[in-house]
């Protein structure tokens, strides 16, 4: 995903627009609409360019795509909508023989191609069809803009309020929707199903599942054909939003954000989510299979759900099972709320003192439903965001994790207007050192991706790659670092990450 989240004091204030003289007063239909790094201009371009101009050598053994998906309105969005709901758009790098081509191309989603037609919004607020023009309530409300991943030879534009898009790897053509048909009994599709590299298999689940503010979430797995195996239907403790998860090698864990919907609050025109400082962190634990090896005093088809303090554990690195049995599993968060313009009924801003970390939290599965699990173990004292790991590990215990992060040291703070992510971090769970990439002032760094050397290479031994807003520039550049030397890059370039041996499996 393209979008950064801000710190909370920076994100709490109200957007004010730069000054422009140059402008003479004049208005534009385009609402200030700011992005979660404060930008206000979209891009709303399509087009390819061949081997674009790099700066220092591109690793010969790099061969494959760079997909980054961002959200990038078309027509002015509803003016209340929030910087999450712009329609997906896709920027994929081919690397090839030390060369980068760029293409770039919208998702051509029912939303995106009705608001082109009509050449004005038709859709109102994020997942609220009240607020929808009567002509669209019934099309497809999803803009495809959060994630994308390649599985069965597909490869999915997905947002969790909607099923995937089907995209060509190679034109960028959109294929269609529900790609996997009606095997799939739910309405939704996590933006972040895990691969597990062990069994080969994609563990989905979707929330919200029967229809919106309702409780159902649906948990399977799809195979490498696309198949849905273990199925398992359960309910939430509360309708919450259900953004990311792990997969360990029996067990799915959800991350439960304490945001509630209801369908009075959806009736009146109001924002999906509210903030709720009642509810808790919330991690639903759920066996992968019907064989898994279930805990003294779970029956089978039982869920359970562990709670701590009210905050915001926004994305995962990873989890695995340790040896005493429990569940460790690894995550960024917020200490409030992290996403402002769905704040709670009563219109309370979060703290700007609020504090942001990456920590790892323990799970006593023999523990009753409900129970309080203990204060994680911290990991990183920084606001940090987009965790990823070498994802060959995906399941086990892994040592190496990587993280954009704010470097408070390394900034001018009276030039980096924006409290933002201008750094990249590699921490080392054996040594507990963690080594830094600084991007530079005024500069943003996106969710990076990892590319193993070889495919045999040790953890965590390879090329980083991630984009870098210039926020003064107006441009972006994209970075590859080399695992080796992480405080620099070896090349600058004026999403995921596909290898070239598993798009040729792909009629091109």
């Amino acid at each position: 995903m393209a979008v950064q989240i801000q710190t909370v004091s920076q994100a709490s204030e109200k957007p004010v627009p730069a000054p422009q003289p140059y402008l003479y007063g004049l208005k534009s239909s385009w609402p200030i609409a700011q992005d979660l790094t404060g930008s206000n201009a979209p891009c709303r371009l399509e087009g390819e360019i061949a081997d674009l101009v790099v700066h220092g050598t591109v690793p010969s053994a790099i061969a494959g795509t760079f997909y980054r998906v961002m959200c990038d309105p078309f027509v002015p969005p509803h003016p209340n909508n929030i910087p999450l709901d712009g329609d997906g758009h896709i920027s994929a790098f081919r690397f090839h023989d030390g060369r980068v081509d760029m293409k770039l191309r919208y998702i051509e989603t029912e939303r995106y191609l009705l608001e082109r037609r009509a050449n004005k919004a038709l859709f109102g607020l994020y997942r609220n069809p009240f607020t929808h023009h009567p002509c669209v309530r019934a099309a497809v409300d999803s803009t495809a803009n959060t994630n994308l991943v390649f599985w069965a030879d597909k490869l999915l534009a997905l947002k969790e309020g909607g099923l995937p898009y089907e995209v060509d790897p190679h034109t960028l053509d959109t294929k269609g929707y529900d790609p996997f048909g009606p095997q799939i009994k739910s309405k939704t599709f996590t933006a972040h199903p895990k691969v597990d590299p062990f069994t080969d298999e994609l563990v989905v689940f979707g929330y919200e599942a029967k229809g919106l503010a309702t409780r159902d979430i649906a948990t399977y797995t799809l195979d490498k054909e696309g198949r849905k195996t273990n199925e398992l239907w359960l309910q939430s403790p509360w309708c919450a939003a259900i953004h990311d998860s792990i997969i360990t090698e029996n067990w799915l864990v959800l991350v439960l954000w304490p945001f509630e919907s209801n369908m009075e609050r959806l009736r009146a025109k109001k924002q999906h989510w509210a903030w709720n400082y009642d509810l808790k962190a919330t991690f639903i634990v759920v066996p992968r299979r019907q064989s898994t090896v279930l805990p003294n005093g779970w029956k089978i088809g039982e869920t359970r759900f562990y709670e701590w303090k009210n905050c915001m554990n926004i994305h995962t690195a990873g989890g695995w099972e340790g040896q005493d049995g429990h569940i460790y599993l690894e995550t960024t968060r917020v200490h409030d709320n992290a996403f402002p313009f769905f704040p709670p009924d009563d219109g309370r801003m979060p703290s700007p003192e609020t504090k942001a970390d990456f920590v790892r939290w323990k799970l006593d599965l023999t523990a009753p439903s409900g129970s309080v699990i203990p204060d994680p173990e911290l990991i990183l004292d920084m606001p940090c965001e987009f965790p990823r790991i070498d994802e060959r590990f995906m399941t086990k215990q892994y040592n190496v994790v990587f993280l954009d992060v704010f470097l408070p040291d390394r900034s001018d703070s009276g030039k980096n207007i924006f409290h933002g992510l201008n750094g990249l971090a590699m921490h080392d769970h054996r040594t507990g050192k963690t080594r830094f990439f600084y991007a530079g002032d005024d500069s943003m760094v996106q969710e990076p991706i990892f590319i193993p050397r070889t495919k045999d290479a040790e953890e965590g031994d390879g090329w980083i790659v991630a984009m870098i807003e210039r926020r003064l520039e107006n441009r972006c550049d994209l970075v590859i670092i080399d695992t080796r030397e992480f405080e620099k890059p070896v090349a600058i370039i004026h999403g995921n990450w596909i290898d070239a041996k598993d798009l040729k499996k792909v009629q091109g």
